[in-house]
């Protein structure tokens, strides 16, 4: 087990709220729902961030956007993430959020998703800084919620301007920044630069939070060795929520707890299944468990067999089922 080291530290501060672990879970879309964000802060998730929802969509109160801006109660703190590249939109969106209780309000500024960047909302802001800059005041000015920005490393390779715009948005009145370190242009490939990350954490004076290929102790370093003042963990904790408090004990130098077996990822799937249906209905829910339910079975005993019935999810019963088959050793004849 790799040792931790007492001149590296994890925690920050948002405005008056406190990130005292450090320990993030990064924004997903289809992914970040209340049900998974709860699972995640039961192993130690610090701080927690709803999908991303429009601001234009907000300004008309949309339903399904609200929808997406479920609050636990327990949930402290945690941010609320908006898209979009109209100042005004984002102002009215980031006041909304003051009224729905979220402690921040994060600008997204890293999707790759050609319909957000299309819109110029995502990333696509990297090649506007001063647009961006003009959304975070506008932002700012419209909400005593403190403002946090999501970036990437550029939009490709010849245009890493993270450290750069990580501090125009500093100047905006932006209160911390997420660096994820891949570009536009890699979307999920290759690796993060956790160089250009070093640079960014170098570049400001708020938190820095980096972000990219965290996925086990190990990587957790590497991440922590940049000099950031908190990770966050996005596809690295899809099905492995423990992945937290793994990160955590190695942080306070105590045994590193280790994966859970079948049994105990069977009981918090469908611990995730009941909040997730308690969401979206049990008709919704189990479409979204089809894809949640395959990040907890991946790289297990028998998993590809139980692939095809989490895509065959119709109701809880069913849920409960495969369940019990992986729990009880039954999944290479399932």
């Amino acid at each position: 087990m790799t040792e931790a080291s007492p001149d590296l530290e994890l925690g920050f501060s948002v405005g008056p709220h406190l990130v005292a672990g450090g320990l993030a879970l990064a924004p997903m879309a289809g992914n970040t729902n209340l049900a998974y964000r709860r699972l995640c802060r039961k192993f130690g998730a610090d701080l927690t961030t709803t999908e991303m929802v429009s601001s234009v969509a907000l300004g008309f109160d949309d339903q399904k956007s609200l929808a997406l801006l479920e609050r636990g109660a327990e949930e402290y703190p945690v941010a609320a993430q908006v898209f979009g590249a109209d100042p005004e939109a984002l102002a009215q969106a980031a006041a909304k959020v003051e009224t729905l209780g979220f402690h921040i309000v994060d600008l997204n500024v890293g999707c790759p998703v050609p319909k957000i960047t299309g819109g110029g909302g995502g990333s696509a802001l990297l090649k506007e800084p001063e647009l961006a800059a003009r959304c975070v005041a506008a932002m700012v000015a419209a909400t005593s919620t403190p403002v946090t920005v999501k970036i990437r490393a550029g939009w490709d390779d010849e245009n890493k301007n993270a450290p750069e715009f990580a501090k125009r948005m500093e100047e905006a009145g932006a209160q911390a920044v997420t660096v994820h370190g891949r570009t536009r242009e890699q979307r999920y490939s290759g690796v993060a630069d956790l160089n250009l990350i070093a640079e960014v954490a170098k570049a400001v004076h708020i938190p820095v939070i980096g972000n990219g290929d965290v996925e086990c102790i190990e990587s957790a370093k590497r991440m922590l060795e940049t000099g950031v003042s908190g990770i966050a963990i996005g596809r690295g904790a899809l099905g492995r929520p423990w992945l937290f408090q793994q990160i955590r004990a190695w942080l306070n130098g105590e045994a590193v707890p280790n994966d859970p077996g079948p049994a105990t990822r069977a009981s918090l799937l469908l611990e995730l299944g009941c909040g997730v249906t308690e969401l979206y209905g049990e008709f919704r829910g189990m479409r979204i468990m089809r894809r949640l339910t395959a990040d907890f079975l991946k790289g297990l005993p028998g998993a590809a067999k139980l692939r095809a019935r989490c895509n065959r999810l119709q109701c809880f019963a069913d849920l409960e089922g495969l369940a019990a088959a992986y729990s009880s050793g039954e999944s290479e004849g399932v």
